[in-house]
């Protein structure tokens, strides 16, 4: 009977061993592909570099904003959307849905994300602002009058042959024109923008949820 419980102990033991080293080689691919493209490179991984890696991403339209949302749990070794490497059992794995399709993040990387997203934010309604400031005066203002409602995500689709008026600046939406639809509609009705009024519209609607949650100031009327 001694025999065979001896060889359960040594398969356990060598099994562990293989999924240790299994673990160690998959973090050794993950660093090795981000020391080969510029885009995922982290240089050893120093807070710093995370930060820009995140940066950059998030400017160049190859990352999503960070979640709100996350369901934590201990890693499944699942990778990791921001440093491609392992989730293992010993970290907080951070699951969230974007776009549809399940993503999942360590800890201390969602926290980078997060800060990033906060700054790229801030940066989008700075030069939004800075580029079409009489239009985002209009949407603020309207955001106190009521006559335009704010935006509670991101999703739209956007094409040709929509039939309404815009949502921001009143105007017809022509059907042979390209325009936006907000996924979902608003209180109950669709809703559609031009190209230039759903980018305004969207950038002042982050505004004000971030002045909402103590984030940025409230803006101020011009």
């Amino acid at each position: 009977m001694g025999y065979p419980s001896q060889l359960v102990e040594s398969s356990l033991a060598h099994a562990v061993q293989t999924q240790s080293r299994l673990t160690r080689a998959l973090e050794c691919i993950a660093l090795s592909r981000r020391l080969l493209n510029p885009a995922w490179r982290l240089s050893g991984g120093a807070d710093e570099d995370l930060s820009r890696s995140v940066r950059d991403r998030l400017d160049h339209g190859s990352l999503p904003l960070a979640p709100s949302r996350v369901w934590a749990e201990w890693g499944t070794l699942r990778t990791c959307i921001i440093c491609s490497r392992q989730i293992v059992p010993s970290e907080v794995q951070n699951e969230a849905i974007i776009g549809g399709a399940s993503i999942w993040v360590h800890l201390t990387c969602l926290r980078t994300w997060r800060d990033e997203t906060a700054a790229y934010e801030a940066r989008q309604i700075t030069n939004q602002r800075a580029y079409q400031g009489d239009l985002s005066a209009f949407v603020r203002e309207g955001f106190t009058t009521g006559t335009v409602l704010v935006l509670s995500h991101d999703r739209s689709w956007a094409g040709r042959g929509l039939s309404g008026n815009c949502s921001v600046c009143r105007k017809p939406v022509s059907p042979t024109e390209f325009a936006y639809e907000v996924l979902g509609g608003l209180l109950g009705h669709r809703a559609y923008a031009h190209p230039a009024c759903y980018r305004v519209w969207l950038v002042e609607s982050i505004a004000y949820r971030r002045a909402s949650q103590g984030l940025l100031a409230r803006p101020r009327l011009l």
